[in-house]
């Protein structure tokens, strides 16, 4: 109680201290006067009482807490949810597709077409093996309206040894091919004089043999080097042989990396036999070349700069010469992999040899000029680039310029020995010969290509050439042979892991051919389609049947002169890969 009699003096004392003040701020606003203090207010620590921090309280009343106690009544729930224990969560990685080392392939279709194949691979140790290959494609013929057979073979074996150890890379390859084939395309002007009665031999052949090696080295300025020996014949004792040396280095000057390429090609060859036309007895050349270069880079262009060097003997005529030829190859990104313009400037020495004409028409006369030719200029300028992922494009146009170029100009002479008198069966106006002249050409062409995904793609070429010719009198200046205009399509689906099918499309354009000897003209091939199809089928993973279609759309069209080809063309067989 005496706690209470206390507040209640605090209270009284601050209210009346409270009116004091009111008072007096009263009076001065109303006197507008000045107040002076007689004596200053001075307190002692007596006029005021302390307060205890801690008051003592007493209370007579005293209430004892009651304790509280908590609990949670569970009551069991049934469920049927059963969490799996967590695991890493991983890709399923596709199976990868086995590979063989070796593979046989076997066909067979109709005009008796045989596609034989072998390639195998076997390993000596760890770091050298031996590789084998086997080819063989012929037919027994059967084209319809023909003066004589047109069968054909072409089989060739390859025998490679390589070795491989930390500083270098290098392997040698053995191997030989055998092509026959027929004169069969003989000239209206001649077919009355194809004797009756009198089965004419009109076979041709040619026996490739040949040893080459190459090396390569990691840690040297000789990065790699090349060498050839190869020897053909002919069933009409025609022969060549060609020795080559082709050694690269690569070194840095100045920081910038220098390549030279050097060459060492030595061509000679013979002909016992002449046919309807005349063509030189022999020939040899010796070619001396050299292709330095350098390589600048940017970060939106890249160039590669160098030049050709040749020094060429003509052993039989006794004539030399010296060529340089610009080699420049350019390219800058003007927006980012969509569009790339590029341009190549190049030239060369171009060694045109019999293996390569018979390469490329078996027709050819026995005995044919062989002869260089000198690509003064050749450049192309365009761009390429890719408009999404799996759209490219590539758009360009050319210009060359060759000195000495050959030509294929159709034999026509009608040689008239009697009725029934057998002749050599290369004078029935049914060979090929080749003569020169200069050819300017001007070409504009485009390719597309599309990559859906890994299953499927489709590429399309086309190309549109003009030709210019001259020093070509003895054939009327005409482009003989050369096509104007081709284009191809080359697809493959792949349907699903069984089934595939691929596809080729060719279109060659109208074609000039010079007919000459005793009478000349100019005929002009029709163009023609090419439509072949390839389907496959993989029955296990080693073995797979296959189905060829070829000639699908073509006919019996004409690619040279007088020589109509097999029409449709059906082969089916089989694929088998294994491992030793």
């Amino acid at each position: 109680m005496k706690l209470y009699q206390s507040y209640i003096s605090v209270v009284i004392a601050l209210i009346a201290f409270s009116n004091v003040q009111a008072q007096v701020e009263e009076e001065s606003e109303l006197n507008g006067g000045t107040i002076t203090v007689v004596k200053p207010y001075d307190p002692t620590i007596s006029d005021a009482f302390k307060v205890k921090s801690t008051p003592s309280v007493i209370d007579t009343t005293k209430v004892k807490k009651k304790p509280v106690t908590y609990s949670i009544f569970s009551v069991p729930v049934a469920s049927t949810f059963t969490p799996d224990k967590g695991k890493l969560s991983r890709r399923k990685a596709p199976k990868r597709a086995k590979f063989f080392d070796n593979y046989a392939r076997l066909g067979v279709g109709n005009y008796v077409n045989i596609l034989g194949e072998f390639a195998g691979n076997f390993e000596i140790d760890r770091d050298s093996d031996v590789g084998v290959f086997f080819n063989h494609n012929s037919s027994q013929g059967g084209i319809d309206d023909i003066a004589f057979d047109d069968d054909f073979s072409d089989t060739s074996l390859d025998i490679s040894y390589g070795k491989r150890n930390r500083d270098s890379n290098w392997g040698i390859t053995a191997g030989g091919r055998y092509q026959t084939a027929n004169w069969y395309g003989v000239a209206p002007v001649a077919l009355s004089s194809v004797p009756t009665g009198i089965e004419v031999d009109a076979g041709t052949s040619y026996l490739t043999i040949g040893l080459s090696g190459k090396a390569q080295f990691f840690d040297s300025v000789l990065e790699k080097v090349e060498v050839g020996l190869s020897n053909i014949s002919s069933g009409n004792d025609g022969s060549e042989t060609r020795v080559r040396l082709q050694p690269q280095l690569a070194f840095e000057v100045l920081e910038e990396e220098i390549a030279l390429g050097v060459e060492v090609d030595y061509l000679t060859g013979s002909f016992d036999t002449q046919g309807s036309q005349p063509a030189p007895d022999a020939y040899s050349y010796l070619n001396i070349g050299a292709n330095p270069s350098i390589n600048l880079y940017g970060d939106k262009f890249k160039v590669e700069l160098g030049a050709r060097l040749n020094y060429i003997t003509d052993s039989e005529n006794s004539e030399s010469n010296f060529y340089v030829y610009p080699d420049i190859n350019a390219s800058y990104i003007l927006m980012e992999e969509k569009v790339i313009a590029y341009t190549v400037i190049g030239g060369g020495l171009d060694m045109n040899t019999l293996q390569n004409f018979a390469d490329e028409n078996v027709f050819i006369a026995p005995a044919i000029t062989v002869a260089p030719t000198n690509r003064q200029v050749d450049a192309q300028l365009g761009i390429k680039g890719k408009l999404s992922s799996n759209f490219g494009y590539k758009l360009y146009g050319g210009y060359s310029l060759e000195e000495n170029r050959y030509f294929y100009t159709k034999d026509n002479n009608a040689i008239f020995t009697g009725i029934g008198v057998e002749r050599p069966s290369y004078n029935y106006a049914n060979t090929f010969a080749t003569q020169y002249g200069d050819l300017n050409t001007l070409t504009f062409g485009g390719s597309a290509s599309v990559d859906l995904n890994t299953q499927f793609n489709l590429t399309l070429n086309t190309q549109f050439m003009s030709y210019d010719v001259t020093n070509g009198d003895d054939f009327d200046n005409v482009a003989s042979q050369l096509p104007t205009f081709t284009a191809d399509i080359v697809g493959n689906y792949d349907i699903n892991d069984k089934w595939n099918i691929g596809t080729t499309l060719y279109f060659v354009g109208e074609r000039d051919v010079f007919r000459t000897g005793n009478t000349t003209a100019t005929e002009t091939l029709d163009s023609f389609i090419d439509l072949n199809l390839d389907i496959n089928y993989k029955i296990n993973p080693k073995l797979t049947a296959f189905l060829r279609g070829h000639n699908l759309t073509g006919g019996n069209y004409q690619y040279y002169l007088d020589y109509p080809v097999q029409n449709l063309q059906i082969l089916g067989g089989a694929v088998y890969k294994f491992d030793f």
